[in-house]
């Protein structure tokens, strides 16, 4: 197929299927619908083209590192408000990213995205661009912006330049409320996070990473409940706490050549120039590409 029919394909496509169940994940037996699940998971040739290849590798380090903890200060602002006073983990957050060397400006703008802000005091409005990559890669990209027009216009430049187009891509995936706690010794068993989480409205699934975290799964609206709720009742640390855009399980596909790799990560890096993204979902799996390129791609994603 002809990456046109490819897209032709994936545009015309309608009926989202049924998902299937992780192995590893308690089901709410509060809420029979089903739902998605994802996996878990050039040097130059002259000392000067080495040396631009380590900075590279150096400031996509640092970008990396700066999206972590931005991230995570915009989320406990958002949580729990932008008063140190009362919000020890946006304090404990600050302080870590001072201590990593973030630059002042880039925290408080993360401090005001919390409070739906930006850096000028402008209000955000929230905004998403669907998006389709060769073959037939279905994408999403989140944006927080007090300007949608000037936002819309550049994303759009982003993704031509990368070889993708904008088509409606919102069928490939739910929305879904995500929270993620750290497991501590001594801590709560899977079982004890479903019954305490069960007790509230709107729990899909509880999952356990590889790592002993746990995952949680909610409706949209009742995210902020249950987080508060199971962070409150075993004193764990939220990692993250978002609704997001979770593809379909049957609508995954899988990447096996290179050539998309390289597509994808040069739409990624593209939209890394421009603070206002604030995730990217893609209804993608490993296939038959080594593991060093997948993880080009699955760091960039947000689930």
């Amino acid at each position: 197929m002809s990456t046109g029919q490819g897209f032709r394909s994936l545009a015309k496509a309608s009926t989202l299927l049924t998902s299937t169940q992780p192995a590893n994940s308690i089901i709410c037996r509060q809420c029979q619908r089903s739902f998605a699940t994802t996996p878990a998971q050039w040097a130059g040739h002259n000392k000067w083209s080495k040396t631009k290849h380590i900075k590279a590798v150096t400031d996509k380090k640092k970008m990396t590192e700066r999206a972590g903890f931005t991230k995570t200060i915009a989320m406990y602002s958002r949580m729990y408000g932008d008063d140190l006073k009362f919000n020890p983990q946006l304090a404990s957050a600050i302080s870590a990213a001072t201590k990593a060397s973030i630059p002042k400006n880039l925290i408080e703008a993360a401090i005001a995205r919390g409070q739906g802000r930006s850096a000028t005091g402008a209000q955000l409005e929230s905004m998403s661009l669907e998006v389709l990559m060769p073959p037939t890669i279905a994408m999403i990209i989140d944006a927080e912006t007090d300007n949608k027009t000037r936002t819309l216009h550049d994303l759009r430049l982003v993704v031509k330049k990368a070889g993708g187009v904008v088509g409606s891509t919102t069928f490939y995936f739910t929305r879904r409320g995500r929270a993620v706690f750290k497991t501590k010794e001594g801590g709560p068993s899977l079982s004890d996070v479903l019954d305490e989480a069960i007790e509230h409205d709107g729990l899909e699934d509880v999952e356990e990473l590889p790592e002993g975290d746990f995952l949680v799964w909610t409706q949209p609206n009742t995210l902020a409940a249950i987080t508060e709720a199971v962070s409150k009742k075993f004193e764990l640390e939220v990692l993250d706490s978002d609704i997001v855009w979770a593809p379909n399980e049957d609508t995954i596909v899988s990447v096996d050549k290179s050539a998309e790799v390289e597509s994808l990560d040069l739409l990624f890096n593209g939209l890394k120039e421009y603070p206002e993204v604030k995730a990217i979902y893609a209804n993608v799996r490993q296939g038959t590409i080594e593991d060093e390129e997948w993880d080009r791609v699955e760091r960039n994603l947000d689930v």
